[in-house]
């Protein structure tokens, strides 16, 4: 039996086919992607038939609004500035120029998201596993970080104190917590760590199967 992962979501498309998907991601200086974020719109406009766009939150320019009934995806892991701010000011500019919008939670906030990244990890690969993830400030997403450590049942470490973590436990393999290669990301590499999650396959490929799912 297949499962919905989408039972609340109904598909309001006028056309009845699939809504598009206009992809929020954080992206690197100057607005560049990697590849593993700048190959999904053309393929999952392919897998989905309808329109699918990338929106960049370094980049200078905004994207305009896709002539499609749309889904506002924020393909972001913690509840930053980024999630509570600049993602719904996109879907008001959005709709200020005429685009039919809805906004989804931000990509940590899915419960299936993160049921497919443990099934991902091999037992072997996660008994050693240490998440890492960029410092942050108290507040919201430092308290969501405590929760989603406690529910993976994973340790949870800050990047600038990982020299000192990986000293004291030495068979430590960091799972860097980001969707795409950054400097922490090239530097945990040569500390062995596991790779961004979009270039791990089967995390990836997790990725795509609910963002094909969605109405």
């Amino acid at each position: 039996m297949v499962i919905n992962p989408w039972p609340l979501l109904r598909n309001d498309a006028s056309d009845g086919g699939r809504q598009g998907l206009h992809l929020v991601v954080h992206g690197r200086s100057g607005g560049v992607v990697p590849e593993c974020l700048a190959s999904l719109p053309d393929l999952l406009a392919q897998r989905r038939s309808a329109p699918v766009q990338l929106e960049v939150l370094t980049a200078e320019q905004p994207v305009s609004a896709l002539s499609h009934s749309s889904w506002i995806v924020p393909l972001l892991l913690l509840p930053g500035a980024h999630a509570r701010t600049d993602v719904p000011a996109i879907r008001n500019r959005l709709r200020r120029a005429g685009a039919s919008v809805r906004l989804l939670p931000f990509l940590g906030s899915w419960t299936t998201w993160w049921n497919a990244v443990l099934s991902a990890l091999p037992s072997s690969e996660r008994a050693d596993a240490v998440l890492v993830h960029h410092p942050l400030r108290p507040g919201v997403a430092d308290r969501f970080l405590a929760m989603l450590a406690s529910r993976l049942a994973l340790p949870l470490v800050p990047f600038d104190a990982w020299p000192e973590f990986q000293q004291h436990h030495p068979r430590a393999r960091p799972l860097p917590l980001t969707l795409a290669p950054n400097r922490m990301t090239d530097a945990l590499s040569e500390a062995g760590g596991l790779p961004p999650l979009l270039e791990h396959p089967p995390t990836r490929q997790a990725l795509i199967d609910l963002l094909v799912s969605l109405p």
